[in-house]
C-alpha cells in the first residue's frame, strides 16, 4: 500500500493519551459552569467510571458533564450509556438548565487557569502514545502531507505538539471551530484546499470514536473512497474493534502497525 495523498489524525485517543487531564478539567469545569459542586469523597470511583465512558464522548464540552451524569446514576447502569449517551446527555443538559456553550467555555477556563497556575503540570497530565511523536516527526522529515484534527482547542494542541518537539505547521493543526462542522465536512475541505479527487483512495483517517466514522460513511457518501482506520490504542469499546469493518467500512488499525511503513497497514 502506497502512501496517502493526505493523511488525518484525530488527536485524543490517536496521537495523545490526555485521560488524567480530561477528568480533572471537567472535575473543574462542572462547578464553574454550574455553582454546583461535586462529591469529592467519591472522586477515585468517578474517575474510574469516567475512564470506562470516555469513548462515547465526542466534544469537550460533553466530558465537562460527565462526572456529574456518573454522580447521579447506579454505577451498575454505566454499560448502557454505550449506546444511550447522547439521551443521558441530554436529559441532564435539561434538568440543571446549561448550555454546551457554557460548558465548553468553562472547560477552556479551568484549562487555561491551569496552565497559568502549573503549566508543565498541566503537560505531565498527558502522554503521547509511544512511538507516535517520533513517526510525526519522521512523517514531516519525509514530507507527508499530515494534518491533526481535533475538537479541542487548537492553542492547547500547539502546547501539546510544541512540548512533543513534533513541528507539525500552524495550518495542519485543527482545533475546534465555531460554529462546528462534523470532521469529515473539514476532511472534505482539506481535500478540496489540495485539489484531491474527493472519490479516490489517497485520502486516510485516522479516528478513535466509531460513531464518528459511521457517521461520516452516512453522511457523505461522495467521500466513499476515502480510507478509514479505527485506532484500537485509543479511547475505544472493545466491541467496537469487531464492528469497524461492517459498520463504517474500516479497518482496526494497532499502534505497532500504525508507526510503521504505509505497506504494513491493514488493507
Amino acid at each position: 500500500m502506497s502512501a496517502p495523498s493526505l493523511l488525518v489524525l484525530d488527536f485524543d485517543g490517536v496521537v495523545c493519551d490526555g485521560m488524567t487531564e480530561f477528568f480533572q478539567s471537567a472535575w473543574l469545569a462542572w462547578p464553574l459552569a454550574t455553582g454546583m459542586a461535586l462529591p469529592d469523597d467519591r472522586r477515585d470511583e468517578l474517575r474510574a467510571r469516567f475512564a470506562q465512558l470516555r469513548p462515547a464522548v465526542e466534544s469537550g464540552w460533553e466530558m465537562a458533564l460527565l462526572p456529574a451524569l456518573l454522580a447521579a446514576r447506579d454505577p451498575h447502569d454505566d454499560v448502557s450509556l454505550e449506546d444511550e449517551w447522547g439521551a443521558a446527555r441530554d436529559s441532564l443538559l435539561a434538568r440543571y438548565d446549561v448550555a454546551p456553550r457554557t460548558l465548553a467555555d468553562a472547560l477552556d477556563a479551568a484549562r487555561d487557569a491551569w496552565i497559568r497556575r502549573d503549566a508543565s503540570g498541566w503537560l505531565r497530565c498527558h502522554r503521547f502514545y509511544p512511538g507516535i511523536a517520533d513517526w510525526l516527526r519522521g512523517l514531516l522529515d519525509a514530507k507527508q502531507l499530515v494534518y491533526v484534527l481535533s475538537t479541542k482547542d487548537k492553542r492547547f494542541l500547539d502546547e501539546l505538539l510544541e512540548w512533543q518537539r513534533v513541528a507539525l505547521p500552524s495550518a495542519q493543526v485543527i482545533g475546534k471551530e465555531t460554529p462546528r462542522q462534523p470532521k469529515w465536512a473539514v476532511i472534505q475541505a482539506l481535500i478540496d484546499a489540495h485539489g484531491l479527487p474527493r472519490t479516490g483512495h489517497g485520502t486516510w483517517f485516522v479516528e478513535d470514536r466509531l460513531q464518528t466514522l459511521t457517521d461520516l460513511r452516512v453522511d457523505a457518501p461522495h467521500l466513499a473512497g476515502m480510507r478509514l482506520f479505527l485506532a484500537t490504542w485509543g479511547y475505544v469499546f472493545p466491541r467496537d474493534v469487531a464492528r469497524a469493518a461492517e459498520v463504517a467500512g474500516a479497518r482496526a488499525l494497532r499502534l505497532a502497525e500504525a508507526t510503521g511503513p504505509f505497506s504494513a497497514w491493514p488493507r
